[in-house]
């Protein structure tokens, strides 16, 4: 079992760091000390191979993780591939179900190719939400495109959609500092 967890991650708009928490308090209740990053906004600690294991997250937008995760894993890629590392991103795919497959190959399954070094022992593909006041107005005209067909003609847009499980959230951080 993990006895201490580094969660690091990369958000846009806050749905991955409100992933992360909810993965922090998750590991906590179990009884895992858990340091937990927001690599835009916080000092990653200095001696991240002292972690039994480390979380790596990012939001996908335009396809695209964040950049900070991806920093992170480049400038520590070899302190990383000698680490039990997990993976996940959160991103809007995941909400579809035929488009699940896609997300799951393109952000996490090619990960390995991008960084050959690394092996993550588990991958975590979660919906996100969609909070539109949040977002400019290219960004807001782009992901209602994308969603719209999601949406019953009939109802209104709504100013935001929440996609996450978070049982599925909690039941994946579980089985994972369990191992």
């Amino acid at each position: 079992m993990t006895r201490n967890l580094l969660i690091c991650y990369g958000t846009r708009y806050g749905s991955t760091a409100e992933v992360a928490e909810k993965m922090a308090e998750t590991a906590q209740e179990i009884g895992v000390t858990v340091d937990l990053v927001d690599l835009k906004r916080n000092k990653i600690p200095e001696r991240i191979q002292d972690y039994d294991l480390i979380v790596i997250g990012s939001g996908i937008m335009g396809g695209r993780w964040t950049k900070e995760p991806l920093k992170f894993i480049k400038d520590n890629l070899e302190v990383l591939s000698k680490t039990k590392i997990a993976i996940f991103v959160v991103c809007g795919f995941a909400a579809s179900e035929d488009k699940c497959e896609t997300a799951q190959v393109e952000y996490l399954d090619n990960f390995s190719v991008e960084f050959p070094g690394l092996s993550p022992v588990l991958t975590g593909l979660f919906a996100g939400v969609f909070d539109f006041k949040k977002y400019s107005f290219p960004v807001r005209a782009l992901v209602k495109r994308m969603i719209k067909q999601q949406i019953p003609p009939e109802e209104e847009f709504p100013d935001k959609i929440d996609y996450r499980n978070w049982d599925k959230i909690r039941e994946w951080m579980t089985g994972l500092v369990s191992a």
